[in-house]
């Protein structure tokens, strides 16, 4: 028994070793080129040689990019605001009402999750050439929600199940609204699963490069890695350090969100998960 033991924790340590390296290393390389001199980019000191935050402030005091960043938070706040809204909606309305085509419906939303992103994105460039809402923000914020909704509908469904039918039948008894039942009772006992789908769609829409070079071709419309992209192809030669830099303020953004509202992200992704 204690050779199996002992057999195990050697194959756990050396697995989670092996697993760090992949996971952290790439990471650290990236911190560590990102505060290099441009000069010192290839030498293979590791966090012992000339370190300088020129990188950084290149890459801060850059218009362009800056232009790309600001291009980013419009959109990654604006599609995870209206995905949170409207998978709120559809996931109460497929919780508490009953109607025919319910099922269909759903099923259908989950279904659209079965075909690859490229696929998709011929029919709704089509869309938005038609619309004429190619090159605009409308054109990322509809597509994020899209693709949003089907997971985020589901979730909140799963969520909103679980609250009692008799709680919104004592609502009504005193005079409430369905808008007043939904925005004064249900969501707030829901905060933790809308703060995930909010997370999720901000992430999604943040991290999405091929819906936004594709989309969006004017420069001062693009997002932050459309732009990036576009950028350091661009050059000559590549700067690492640059790149790592601007790497590493493009993940900021999404790192203090979940700081701060991982609390309400692990809540709303177990309670949602759970019955009864």
């Amino acid at each position: 028994m204690f050779q199996k033991n002992t057999g195990f924790r050697v194959f756990f340590w050396v697995s989670l070793i092996v697993i760090g390296t992949f996971v952290f290393f790439p990471l650290l390389w990236m911190i560590n080129t990102a505060l290099k001199p441009t000069a010192e980019t290839f030498s293979l000191d590791f966090f012992t040689g000339p370190k300088t935050l020129d990188n950084f402030i290149h890459i801060l005091t850059d218009a362009k990019i800056m232009g790309y960043l600001k291009n980013s938070l419009i959109v990654s706040f604006g599609s995870s605001l209206m995905a949170t809204i409207v998978c709120a909606l559809a996931g109460y309305s497929f919780a508490k009402f009953r109607y025919r085509g319910r099922k269909f419906v759903m099923g259908m939303f989950m279904m659209s999750q079965a075909f690859p992103q490229a696929i998709l994105l011929l029919s709704i460039y089509a869309i938005m050439q038609k619309l004429g809402l190619l090159g605009s923000y409308w054109s990322l914020l509809i597509s994020y929600v899209v693709f949003t909704l089907p997971v985020g509908t589901w979730t909140l469904k799963s969520y909103f199940d679980q609250i009692p039918d008799a709680l919104i039948e004592s609502a009504k008894i005193d005079g409430a609204n369905h808008f007043q039942i939904m925005t004064k009772v249900v969501f707030p006992l829901a905060v933790p699963g809308m703060v995930t789908i909010a997370i999720y769609g901000f992430v999604w829409s943040w991290n999405d490069l091929l819906y936004s070079m594709t989309l969006v071709t004017d420069n001062a419309r693009r997002t932050l890695a459309s732009g990036l992209v576009m950028t350091f192809l661009g050059m000559g030669s590549t700067n690492w350090g640059y790149m790592m830099a601007s790497s590493i303020i493009a993940a900021i953004p999404v790192t203090i969100i979940f700081i701060f509202l991982q609390r309400y992200f692990i809540q709303g992704l177990t309670s949602g998960a759970v019955k009864g």
